[in-house]
């Protein structure tokens, strides 16, 4: 199903490993990632592969260029770096959507025809041509999806509402929380790659990475999305809802692969409202409240005798290196001491 299709409500069996194992596709061994530099604009635009993109030099000096690519199944990711000012134009192939979030704005930067600061993401979807003036200097991550691969990360109610936005390509305001998940996610991506080799990555690991990339960008695409009805709900009501979300939580069973998305699927409500209602009643967000029970099953996983790696893995946590973070910072201890105590 794409956004454009009409959304029923999705099934709620599948796991955050099943629904990046679909996106990633099961040809794909490894992640593959390159890092080239340039001296010409025409060698930079050919580097981003499938945007049939053409790069006009505007300011003056040598150009000097770098693009750092990973591509995980069908899911490609850029880091790039433009020393000089462009004039890009270009399209994605029918069914693709990509996201670009520049690292800063040293400068004029326009995105069709409209003026682009450091609160916006640039969203080229739709079947049109983008046009992109970018400043001398411009350090920018994109991430390209098929389209279709992110319903399973927006409700019913989310597709319909932003079919009609992702129609063209446009700016796109993002708070800074979601601004900056993307380029952590590519950075743990790079930093897993570097620690070993692609084709040795477990499978799971690989599908929860894509699970991460795509929730990344659903949540880009629906920040400010929702009605304000939804900020209208009593205390009764939001403490009801967060009842029945807990209740939805324990009844799923030991995998943590439960969603912000599935949880609104199965109570009926939109994302705004369950936000609200988790904020009021419990002080926390409906996503650091199933991380919460995720890293509370990692760690009863440890106690009963699997290794770190595979209590990670077994509840979604594909980077190990900021498990470990998480996990200190609610038990006040690494996962390693667990396991020692309880050995």
């Amino acid at each position: 199903m794409s956004l454009s299709a009409p959304c029923p409500s999705p099934a709620l069996s599948s796991s955050r490993a099943e629904r990046g194992a679909a996106a990633r596709g099961p040809a794909v061994r490894g992640p593959a990632a390159q890092v080239a530099q340039t001296c010409d604009v025409d060698e930079q635009a050919a580097l981003l592969q499938g945007w049939n993109q053409r790069y006009e030099q505007l300011s003056a000096g040598s150009f000097e260029g770098r693009v750092t690519s990973l591509h995980l199944g069908p899911i490609q990711a850029w880091r790039e770096f433009s020393s000089q000012a462009l004039h890009q134009t270009g399209a994605l192939r029918a069914g693709q959507l990509a996201i670009g979030l520049p690292s800063s704005i040293p400068g004029n930067t326009m995105f069709c025809n409209r003026s682009c600061s450091e609160g916006h993401a640039i969203v080229f979807s739709g079947d049109g041509p983008f046009e992109f003036v970018s400043p001398g200097g411009l350090e920018i991550i994109d991430f390209v999806v098929d389209q279709g691969s992110l319903d399973p990360y927006l409700t019913a109610c989310e597709r319909e509402q932003l079919q009609a936005q992702l129609a063209q390509p446009h700016l796109r305001p993002v708070s800074a929380h979601e601004r900056w998940r993307l380029p952590i996610l590519l950075s743990d991506m790079q930093q897993c790659l570097a620690d070993t080799t692609p084709d040795t990555l477990p499978p799971q690991q690989l599908d929860e990475m894509a699970s991460d990339v795509l929730a990344a960008i659903a949540a880009v695409l629906r920040d400010g999305v929702g009605s304000e009805a939804d900020e209208q709900l009593s205390y009764q009501r939001r403490a009801h809802i967060v009842s029945m979300a807990r209740e939805r939580v324990v009844a799923t069973g030991a995998d943590g692969s439960l969603t912000v998305e599935d949880l609104c699927q199965a109570l009926a409500v939109s994302r705004r409202a369950l936000q609200y209602s988790f904020q009021e009643v419990l002080g926390i967000s409906p996503q650091s409240y199933l991380r919460a029970v995720r890293l509370n099953g990692a760690r009863r996983a440890i106690k009963q005798g699997s290794s770190v790696s595979d209590a990670a893995l077994a509840w979604g946590f594909w980077h190990f290196g900021r498990f470990a973070q998480e996990y200190k910072a609610l038990f006040a201890e690494l996962p390693s001491h667990t396991c020692k105590r309880y050995r």
